[in-house]
């Protein structure tokens, strides 16, 4: 096996984060799981300014949804972009050091954190740095839409649509997020649409991208409508943005927003509905029969499913008010990073013969991890959902009464009835951290150890497009 740290074209470049990127995902699983413990028994383990739970909390954030993000992100432009495009990228070298800069400041991000953990926001990001990852992410836009105009295919795939938007969505996002503002009302919409531009968006289409892309290239199947994945991109690019508001209702923002997000909430069941029809149709006729892939493919597909759903239900109008500022839009966030989590772990399962040259084989080990896997993660964002709704009942029941539940004994009320919840939560955790290094374990195994097979070179880009 050849690793080169300076690779020479897009395959080289796509050993190195293939190697890397398990790391990555149970360095985000260390980290999470590091923030579950202290949120439940912080008074039983040792504290200072950095092994605390605010702080952790905005680590995590960091780490998920930034730095693992754009790990991702890069990772799937590179290997999907000369394969929709029937040639190899353009000006490679810079399209390299970009991706590369990009994810490297998003890891100096994670560094600062612990130097000054008071540059470190909420959501992620440090003020210092944020003008330099918006002219990262402008310029790989603009790469990847100089190779957009040399292709050779008459049509892109439908996964790099979804690839083109997510770029632009990250951009999008960087423009808006900023440091805290003294308007109450400010901090809360800048919130949302970071929420709805970056993770809802940005995860859901890096998501589709490889869904895409492995249920007919990953099952050898046909995909039955390409006008239902282009409904399902439509529908997401202009539904999404706007449904994070509705987690907000009845703060200081203006109810026409509120009311917006939640009409255009509901109307999620068009896209979502779509993309079940091309899924259920497209794996009819799939060659593909191995189970583990199939199980991991299924679990990605249940768990974005369930978000969209629980993103319809909070839009009710007599649900919105209960889940206001609750547990229950965690739900919605880790909803969609865990779904392009679980939908990556086959894609690396599927790259490693690839790129690698090198034989998977799906043990028992595999078959073991990939239920794991899904089932930590479904009944995490489960207890989640039963968070948000039982602090929301408390809360609701608190303010009518005249009786505050965020401090006092009706913060002990309210406590009393999710703590436990939180305490499976922690342990959930744990087992979503082994199901990572399991995950590590098969891949570096394969990529080390894997017997030779034949792999594919720069030169093989099919120009097949049965998307």
């Amino acid at each position: 096996m050849k690793i080169k740290l300076i690779p020479n074209n897009e395959q080289d470049l796509s050993k190195v984060f293939i190697f890397l990127l398990p790391l990555v995902v149970l360095l985000s699983a260390s980290i999470n799981f590091l923030k579950d413990a202290f949120r439940s028994f912080s008074n039983f383990l040792p504290g200072n300014q950095v092994l605390n739970y605010g702080f952790l909390d905005k680590l995590s954030n960091q780490i998920s949804f930034n730095f693992l993000f754009s790990f991702i992100l890069v990772v799937t432009v590179v290997y999907l972009l000369s394969k929709s495009l029937g040639r190899s990228i353009i000006i490679f070298p810079l399209f390299f050091l970009t991706g590369l800069g990009l994810i490297g400041i998003e890891f100096i991000d994670v560094v600062l954190a612990f130097i000054s953990p008071e540059q470190l926001l909420d959501l992620g990001n440090t003020s210092v740095l944020l003008l330099i990852k918006i002219l990262l992410v402008g310029a790989f836009l603009g790469l990847i839409l100089l190779n957009f105009l040399a292709k050779k295919e008459p049509s892109i795939f439908l996964s790099s649509q979804f690839l083109l938007g997510a770029v632009v969505f990250y951009l999008i996002s960087l423009l808006i997020y900023r440091s805290e503002y003294t308007v109450m009302s400010d901090n809360f919409f800048i919130n949302s649409m970071y929420l709805s531009t970056h993770i809802y968006v940005g995860c859901s289409f890096v998501f589709l991208s490889i869904f895409y892309f492995l249920i007919t290239k990953g099952m050898q199947a046909t995909l039955f409508s390409k006008t239902l994945g282009t409904i399902s991109f439509w529908g997401y690019l202009f539904l999404l943005p706007w449904s994070g508001f509705k987690y907000f209702y009845g703060t200081t923002l203006p109810d026409w927003i509120e009311n917006v997000s939640i009409y255009l909430s509901l109307s999620l069941i068009i896209p979502l509905l779509a993309l079940i029809v091309n899924y259920s149709k497209t794996i009819a006729t799939k060659e593909n029969k191995e189970p583990v892939f199939s199980v991991l493919i299924s679990f990605a597909f249940v768990v974005f499913g369930l978000t969209n759903v629980l993103q319809i239900i909070s839009s009710i109008s007599n649900v919105t008010p209960i889940v206001s500022l609750t547990n229950f839009e965690y739900s919605v966030r880790y909803g969609y990073m865990y779904s392009l989590i679980l939908i990556l772990i086959p894609f690396v399962y599927h790259l490693v013969p690839k790129i690698y040259g090198r034989e998977f084989i799906y043990g028992r080990l595999e078959t073991f991890n990939a239920y794991l896997l899904g089932t930590s993660v479904v009944a995490t964002l489960s207890l989640n959902t039963l968070i948000g709704i039982n602090s929301g009942f408390s809360w609701n029941a608190g303010a009518n009464a005249g009786n505050p539940t965020i401090y006092g004994e009706g913060f002990l009320i309210t406590w009393s009835l999710i703590s436990t919840p939180y305490t499976f939560i922690l342990f959930l955790s744990l087992l979503f951290l082994l199901s990572t290094f399991l995950f590590t374990l098969s891949t570096l195994k394969a990529i080390i150890g894997g017997s030779v097979t034949e792999s594919e070179t720069v030169s093989e880009i099919s120009g097949d497009n049965d998307e």
